[in-house]
């Protein structure tokens, strides 16, 4: 898991957060990134005061603009926290709770969830619903290259794969939780793939993963050892 970062300044208006990279491969959500100083003690079910408003796809390289909506009295500030895009974030105590976060051209691929908190005039938190936002290549790569160029696991024993697209300015970029890719195994009784990329030993065995992206596939052999064998 990432550490959790964030910036303890409060201000209002537009906020902009740029990424320089996104830490390490993704084998789990981010630690929510909201400034400390911006959570009260109490927390509250979201009861509708809180609405963002996002695209729900964005090409990498591009910027994400989130706004967060409210309704009913007044809020101390307002904030985002989340994964990916939204583990740096700012508290804004006023409106219009904008927010503009700059996508690299290689942020890995896939799914980021994130949420608003506002805190209440008493000191409360309460949260907007879950969003979603997909964050995907605008090009396709020319060809795919596996971090593993074969991969032994144990029975129940499950491991994600990790499918890197190649494009045509030599950069790399993680599409391994992207939408566009799919996966599946020839041997499902020896190994299953979900569809983000995690490989689960089910009976010992071998089997073939297949990674597909538009037009682009990569092979995975797959040998599934039985318990107490697998190293």
């Amino acid at each position: 898991m990432l550490p959790a970062r964030s910036s303890a300044s409060r201000s209002t208006g537009t906020r902009t957060v740029a990424h320089s990279s996104y830490n390490a491969l993704r084998s789990g959500p981010v630690a929510p990134a909201i400034s400390v100083l911006c959570l009260a003690v109490g927390m509250l079910h979201a009861d509708g005061k809180l609405q963002i408003a996002a695209p729900n796809t964005i090409y990498a390289g591009a910027s994400l603009a989130v706004t967060v909506n409210t309704t009913g009295d007044p809020l101390q500030s307002v904030s985002i926290t989340g994964d990916g895009p939204f583990e740096l974030t700012t508290c804004l105590t006023a409106p219009p709770y904008k927010y503009s976060y700059s996508i690299p051209a290689n942020f890995p691929s896939g799914r980021y969830k994130f949420k608003a908190v506002g805190v209440t005039a008493s000191g409360a938190n309460i949260f907007s619903d879950p969003a979603e936002v997909d964050v995907e290549q605008i090009e396709k790569p020319k060809k795919l290259q596996s971090e593993f160029v074969s991969l032994t696991v144990g029975e129940h024993e499950n491991v994600t794969l990790v499918i890197w697209g190649i494009f045509a300015d030599g950069s790399k970029v993680d599409l391994t939780r992207s939408t566009q890719i799919s996966y599946i195994s020839d041997h499902p009784a020896v190994a299953e793939i979900s569809a983000e990329g995690s490989v689960k030993g089910v009976s010992a065995g071998k089997a073939k993963i297949t990674a597909k992206y538009a037009d682009r596939t990569i092979v995975v052999p797959v040998s599934v050892v039985a318990q107490g064998q697998a190293q």
